[in-house]
């Protein structure tokens, strides 16, 4: 766990210091708190998160990581790392063609890994200074690796063609407050079919996250999320709830 954080912090370094010299188009945040979670684990878990941004007009670009830990009498209860990159095209036109690509690890929820990589389109319904709306349409291709292969069957399948509909509000409630929404539903391509003798196979994930500026480069995140899977393995339960307060530093 430990190797992990110190290569997730040396990358995180490394990209903020190549981006110096385009300080107004650079972003990096750096962030620790802790993470309320009900479902395959109930517990209190410690977080680190971290990320770069590129804001730009033609071709943006964001990378993210998120490492959470629990450990309680020299016994670990919880332990994931997730990373995405994506990449936007005329982000800030009515409609956006996009790219990413994203990483989880956590046998807790039941995976060993999980890569997805994801192409689609934006279309930004209504925005101004103080608010966005958008939604979009992708196609996913999932690789799995399933922690506990012995209770699986035919039904888990090591690559899934997904179709990804999502959400997406970003509202400035006041100088100080900002709300974020984001609602994932990611149905496999298989049901869409309609194969009766294929199981439905689902992911919905929602994020809403409220963010408080503290200061100059420190911000107070608070973030509930839910994340259900019809399809998981046995002993898995298939809906997971976390709330999460941490701090954030940005420059």
């Amino acid at each position: 766990m430990r190797k992990l954080f110190l290569i997730a912090i040396a990358t995180l370094s490394v990209l903020s210091a190549s981006a110096q010299g385009e300080a107004r188009k650079w972003h990096y945040n750096l962030g620790f708190g802790g993470e309320l979670k009900s479902g395959n684990v109930n517990s209190i878990t410690l977080n680190n998160t971290g990320g770069i941004e590129r804001n730009d007009s033609v071709l943006a670009f964001d990378a993210n990581y998120a490492i959470v830990y629990g450990e309680k009498d020299h016994t670990k209860y919880d332990m994931g790392l997730t990373g995405n990159v994506k990449f936007d095209v005329f982000q800030y036109s009515r409609w956006s063609p996009f790219v990413s690509a994203s990483y989880l690890n956590n046998k807790f929820k039941g995976y060993e890994y999980k890569l997805s990589t994801l192409l689609g389109l934006k279309y930004r319904i209504y925005f101004n200074k103080r608010c966005d709306y958008s939604v979009s349409a992708a196609y996913v291709l999932d690789y799995v690796e399933y922690f506990a292969k012995d209770r699986l069957d035919d039904r888990f399948k090591p690559q899934v063609s997904r179709l990804s509909l999502r959400v997406k509000i970003k509202e400035k409630i006041s100088n100080a407050v900002s709300i974020k929404h984001t609602t994932f539903y990611q149905p496999s391509l298989m049901n869409l079919k309609g194969l009766a003798s294929v199981k439905e196979d689902y992911i919905i994930t929602s994020t809403t996250t409220i963010s408080t500026v503290l200061g100059k480069h420190l911000n107070l995140d608070l973030n509930f999320n839910i994340e259900h899977r019809s399809l998981v393995p046995d002993g898995t339960k298939p809906t997971d709830i976390g709330g999460t307060a941490a701090l954030r530093l940005h420059f």
